[in-house]
Formats: structure tokens, sequence, C-alpha cells
């Protein structure tokens, strides 16, 4: 049963748009998609690595393959099921599933965080800038499905990235304000603003956000708010800009 729910997971974790291709007949055009190949790497590595970390936690491989299967497939696609307390797993596996926390599932699905489109993008942009430094008159474009990347969607999801990152570390900030240890307030942002659920510590999943104050826990539903709006539309409704009056 946990394979199965895994699975499900995982799918609902893929852009829609490919499920509406496949039903057209175009199939093809949706397992080429370079979106879904990234997705399903990542998912891939991080079982296999996460599997091999925790083998000697669990009774055999099998029950370990099938645990990090459903963590991963859970955290990935911000569905926050929980069926072991991963946050007894050692350093290295706690850390694959932070970075999931950030990646997200695929765009055009369910699932939150920053989205694998954006995080490929971002990959790209970065290697782009490395092989400029390296050869300064060569003319690369960063390319995405075969599709050459404009200058307004890099500055887009770079700016998204950035406002992702600075909305993060404000929560971290003034959540350290209380009496929580850095592990519990950076995952507790993390996993609201992802619309995950559980963190890691006092967060994680055999605990609760009950014991925040109550001026914490404002602050990280308005993270959920913020990440489940994918953050634009929060900001604009707390920007001044925003209620000023055009002059006609």
């Amino acid at each position: 049963i946990h394979v199965v729910l895994s699975t499900f997971m995982l799918l609902f974790g893929v852009n829609f748009s490919l499920y509406h291709l496949i039903l057209i007949g175009r199939w093809k055009n949706a397992v080429r998609s370079e979106e879904l190949r990234a997705y399903l790497g990542i998912v891939a590595a991080a079982v296999i690595l996460i599997t091999v970390n925790t083998l000697s936690m669990a009774e055999n491989f099998g029950l370990s393959l099938r645990d990090a299967f459903f963590q991963v497939s859970s955290i990935i696609t911000t569905t926050g099921y929980a069926t072991v307390n991963f946050d007894a797993w050692p350093a290295f596996s706690k850390m694959i599933l932070v970075l999931l926390m950030f990646f997200g599932a695929c765009a055009g699905s369910t699932g939150g965080a920053l989205k694998i489109s954006r995080v490929v993008i971002l990959f790209k942009s970065a290697q782009q800038e490395v092989r400029k430094l390296l050869h300064p008159r060569a003319v690369t474009v960063v390319r995405m499905e075969g599709k050459p990347i404009g200058t307004d969607l890099l500055r887009s999801t770079l700016t998204f990235f950035l406002l992702y990152i600075a909305c993060l570390a404000l929560g971290v900030f003034l959540l350290s304000l209380g009496e929580q240890d850095f592990e519990t307030n950076f995952t507790a942002t993390l996993a609201c603003l992802s619309n995950i659920g559980p963190g890691l510590g006092k967060v994680g999943p055999t605990g609760n956000y009950g014991f925040y104050s109550s001026a914490s826990k404002v602050l990280l539903s308005l993270e959920m708010l913020a990440g489940r709006l994918e953050l634009f539309p929060i900001i604009m409704l707390f920007s001044p800009l925003t209620y000023r009056k055009k002059s006609s």
C-alpha cells in the first residue's frame, strides 16, 4: 500500500498539462518533457541515497527502500504525510529532505515550493554565466523544453527565487526572537512557506506547531498563504504601492 500511495503522490506532482498531451495521443511529447525527466531523476537519486544512508536503521533493504520512497514522494510533492519519524534519520538523509522542501513538484501541479521548472531554469542560468566567464565571446542561450528562454522569464524566475529566500530568511529571523532552536524555526518556516506540513526538530513528523506563540502562528500562517499564492499576490496585498491612487 505504501508503494501505491507513493506512486500516486508522485503522479499528482507531475505537470497536469502532460496528462492532457497523453489524452490527445501526444504521449511522446509528454515523455520527452525536460521538467518531468528532472523531477523523476531527483526523486530517484533522493530515494537511492536515503535508502543507503538509512539501511542500518531498518530491518531490511525492502523496508528502507519503502520508507525512503514514501517520504521522498510526500516531501517533494508537498503532501506532508509521514509513515516514519524521519527526524530520527541521519543528518545526510534529513538534509536531502530539506532540499526537496525547497524544490517541490512540477509547475502546473498541486505541489508548492519553488517548482522543478524554476530549479532547472536557475541551474541552467548559472551554467550560462559560468560559460560566459570562461568564454566571454561565446553566444549562449538558455533553453527549456528545447525552446529558448527570454530575458523576461529569466528575470521573473530569479526574482521569484530571491523573494522566496527573502520570505524564508525573514520568517526564520522573526521566529528566532522566541526561544526555539534554529533547526525547528528554520524547517517550520520552510515547511509553511512550501506548504509541506512537518519539518524537523519540534515540528517533525511526531510533533506539531502548538508550542509557538500566537504571534508566531500568525507569522507562519502568512508564510503559508504567501507560499500557496506564489508570493507575488500576497506581497502586492501588503505593498503600499498597490493602494496609491494613480495620477490622471
